[in-house]
């Protein structure tokens, strides 16, 4: 897809949702790009990728930065629909995220499924899955996004509002429209939002085999680690591979500050080592967040 336009300000965000009220579009194809903590700690959307029939839109979600009333408006405007291919993890990040929702949903993976067809998108784009799977695990937080890129997130939408038109009347022959529609009403309404500092007794390995002073020790060590992922800005799994996690158990409670500063040594991507001061001050932030209910900050 050769002409796409870049969305980078409120202004032009209000000017493009209001033309397409203007020209009476009921309905867009939308996918976002974001990063689930591969390059940074926080989540973060990079873009929300839009096609309404006639015009590819990139809405550069961090160049907004805070202004993103205009943004929230149009991913929960109830008259401009969303055709979007397994709109679960996108609700997931839009609620870690910019605490909001997208609504309403139109969600081409529920209707292949009603169907019994393969839940797939790759076949339909022309797109080799590995390739795919490529562009999606790029660091899309890079600015400026290469033409690689945004040709890909173009065209990963280009054909969402044809595909679930011909499914909605697949559909419609076998009966299964309302079923579907009903479906996708009730997408918007789970919640996905999690806290991260509570997240140990779903990622924690082994979490339902500990006894109860072994989850103390483990959900001590889980929101630790969180702290230091805040404090560098870094994914956890650099601070300390999860698959370590269980080997720190053993730990003395004299002795668990020492294991975890080498724990962080061997991890950590930066070369500076992160001294005992930092590890002990950490844990006293740790045992803290725990005492007052270990609510971690919005992602």
């Amino acid at each position: 897809m050769d002409n796409i336009r870049i969305v980078s300000s409120p202004r032009a965000l209000r000017a493009y949702t209001a033309d397409l009220r203007a020209r009476g579009i009921g309905a867009i194809a939308l996918d976002l790009e974001a990063d689930q903590g591969s390059y940074r700690y926080r989540y973060s959307i990079s873009i929300f990728q839009c096609f309404d029939g006639r015009d590819a839109v990139v809405i550069d979600v961090l160049a907004l930065g805070s202004e993103l009333d205009d943004l929230i408006e149009l991913l929960e405007a109830p008259d401009i629909a969303k055709v979007m291919f397994s709109a679960k993890n996108d609700l997931f990040i839009s609620q870690n995220v910019l605490d909001c929702g997208i609504s309403p949903i139109f969600d081409i993976a529920v209707a292949q499924k009603m169907l019994g067809l393969r839940v797939n998108l790759s076949d339909h784009l022309g797109i080799d899955k590995t390739k795919k799977d490529g562009f999606q695990r790029a660091n899309w937080l890079l600015r400026p996004i290469s033409r690689e890129l945004l040709a890909y997130a173009a065209g990963d939408v280009a054909l969402l509002l044809g595909l679930e038109a011909d499914l909605r009347a697949r559909l419609t022959e076998r009966r299964l429209l309302d079923r579907y529609l009903e479906t996708c009403a009730a997408l918007p309404g789970t919640d996905y939002r999690i806290d991260q500092y509570r997240q140990y007794e779903n990622k924690f390995p082994g979490w339902e085999r500990l006894g109860p002073g072994q989850r103390e020790l483990a959900r001590l060590i889980w929101i630790f680690r969180e702290l230091v992922g805040e404090h560098y800005d870094c994914p956890v799994g650099y601070i300390i591979s999860t698959k370590v996690l269980p080997e720190l158990l053993g730990s003395s409670p004299d002795g668990l500050a020492e294991r975890l500063e080498d724990a962080l040594n061997l991890g950590r991507r930066a070369e500076k080592r992160i001294g005992g001061a930092f590890v002990r001050e950490t844990l006293e932030k740790a045992r803290a967040a725990i005492a007052e209910g270990a609510r971690a900050p919005a992602k």
